[in-house]
């Protein structure tokens, strides 16, 4: 794959965005927006990279994203903010748009409340990743990403088939 666009949701210290934006450069294509509602101070730059403050299970972060990407991207939409279900499932309905046939949401984080991690976080990423496979059939899990079986995504890899 190389989109044109990866959009990530999380930020945090701005680590996952660089890095994106590192891969990007070395494939000479691509660029990345990160997305986070609360910006930490001296996050890194990068050419390819450029930070949106808005909260990312909100429209107004989608009408910033569009207007940067413009109505027809080819993106990669990673989904890495630490949040409860009902938030994820909001951050997915607003970007699943953006990723064409044969491109990838990641949900990030599916190992929380138990499956096997922090049993006591409460529903959040795992639960609503099962819930958007059964109502999104436009979205299939793809385990062939996690053939090393080493993953914070457990069943997160969702690849668009139509």
């Amino acid at each position: 794959m190389r989109p044109d666009w990866v959009i990530e949701t999380g930020t945090q210290n701005g680590g996952r965005a660089l890095f994106l934006a590192g891969v990007c450069e070395l494939l000479g294509h691509g660029q990345v927006i990160s997305i986070t509602e609360r910006p930490r101070e001296n996050r890194p730059t990068h050419p390819r990279l450029q930070y949106l403050t808005a909260p990312p299970h909100r429209p107004e972060a989608l009408e910033e994203v569009r207007g940067i990407v413009g109505p027809d991207p080819r993106a990669l939409v990673i989904l890495g903010s630490r949040t409860r279900r009902d938030r994820t499932r909001r951050e997915f309905e607003l970007f699943a748009p953006l990723v064409p046939v044969g491109s990838y949401l990641i949900v990030e984080h599916t190992v929380l409340n138990g499956f096997p991690v922090d049993a006591s976080f409460g529903p959040g990423p795992h639960e609503a990743l099962r819930r958007l496979l059964n109502v999104h059939g436009e979205f299939l899990a793809d385990s062939t990403r996690e053939r090393h079986a080493l993953t914070f995504n457990q069943g997160g890899f969702l690849r668009r088939i139509s």
